[in-house]
């Protein structure tokens, strides 16, 4: 077994990439935007991009390197290496992602849907490691889910188990992103922040919340309608805790289902903070069976944006 791996985490908006070894020790670290809104081929080619720059910078061949572990958003088909659909990049339906990148980098390659990438990276690097039964929720521009059961990485019958936020929390609810109604990733996400407060600006009735907000034309970052919440604006605080009661109910079902000993939870905007997790722990506690409340233990992800990174390489050790 080669010491060195290539972690590599491909988000709606940035690629995220890192040479390290097996105690995750980075040598070279990346992080680009250049493929933002661009079709498979443009992608394909900034990760190549992206892996030759890290080699360049630590001054490692290729030969040192045991292979590069890829994690994309969307459904993911682990065995044949392929992105069967992903919501949040145009034009990825049954992409065989694996491959071509194996063929283009001349280097083993493993492909695996972020959240779990993330979720490993978790449970042998971060605020997972001890534990045998744990599930890592995202909490970002989507919402998504690792599982690892008895130590080991759950993929499912297709490769796509963990699609939390494609779960249906009311028929009737809002469009998702993936064409069906009411999933939980319409309520509890930063898409969903932003659409809501699109609504709430052309309500206008919260004068605090159009003069943070209403400069955005086009797209509300949550981080901002965080921040009204913060200085006190009705409706934003509204929408962060209407999205966090969600996100709790999402984590009900993971305990009710999964019972794991440890839920990690990650991504970019867990970092709102209590005024997200406060109303996300009492919906949590309010629709599970009482047995269950404190069964599992609730952590902040510790590598943060490094999950998935360390998380990807790592498991191209899994198959050596």
């Amino acid at each position: 077994m080669k010491n060195l791996v290539i972690g590599v985490d491909i988000g709606g908006t940035k690629i995220a990439a890192g040479l390290f070894d097996q105690q995750g020790n980075f040598m070279a670290r990346s992080l680009s935007h250049s493929h933002a809104g661009c079709p498979p081929d443009r992608v394909v080619e900034a990760v190549v991009e992206t892996v030759d720059s890290l080699l360049a910078d630590a001054g490692v061949t290729k030969s040192q390197v045991e292979g590069v572990g890829v994690g994309c958003a969307g459904h993911i088909n682990y065995e044949r290496g392929i992105v069967l659909v992903n919501s949040n990049l145009p034009d990825w339906h049954n992409n065989p992602l694996r491959d071509t990148l194996n063929s283009c980098l001349e280097l083993p390659v493993l492909l695996d849907n972020d959240a779990n990438c993330a979720a490993w990276g978790e449970f042998r690097f971060g605020a997972g490691r001890g534990s045998r039964h744990m599930c890592y929720v995202t909490f970002s521009t989507g919402c998504g889910m690792g599982i690892i059961i008895n130590g080991r990485l759950y993929r499912g019958a297709t490769g796509t188990a963990g699609e939390i936020g494609h779960t249906i929390v009311n028929p009737d609810g809002p469009l998702c992103s993936c064409g069906k109604r009411g999933c939980l990733m319409s309520y509890a996400c930063g898409m969903a922040l932003d659409r809501d407060g699109h609504e709430c600006l052309k309500c206008g009735e919260d004068a605090l919340f159009n003069n943070l907000c209403g400069d955005c034309k086009e797209h509300i970052p949550a981080e901002q309608i965080a921040e009204a919440a913060r200085q006190g604006a009705p409706a934003a605080l509204h929408l962060i805790t209407t999205a966090g009661k969600y996100f709790g109910i999402g984590l009900s079902t993971v305990v009710e289902v999964l019972n794991p000993d440890t839920i990690v939870i990650g991504g970019g905007l867990s970092h709102i903070g209590h005024l997200l997790l406060d109303p996300c722990i009492e919906s949590l506690n309010e629709h599970i069976q009482p047995v269950l409340v404190d069964s599992a233990r609730i952590v902040m992800s510790e590598l943060w944006n490094d999950a998935g990174v360390l998380g990807a390489g790592a498991l191209v050790w899994e198959k050596s």
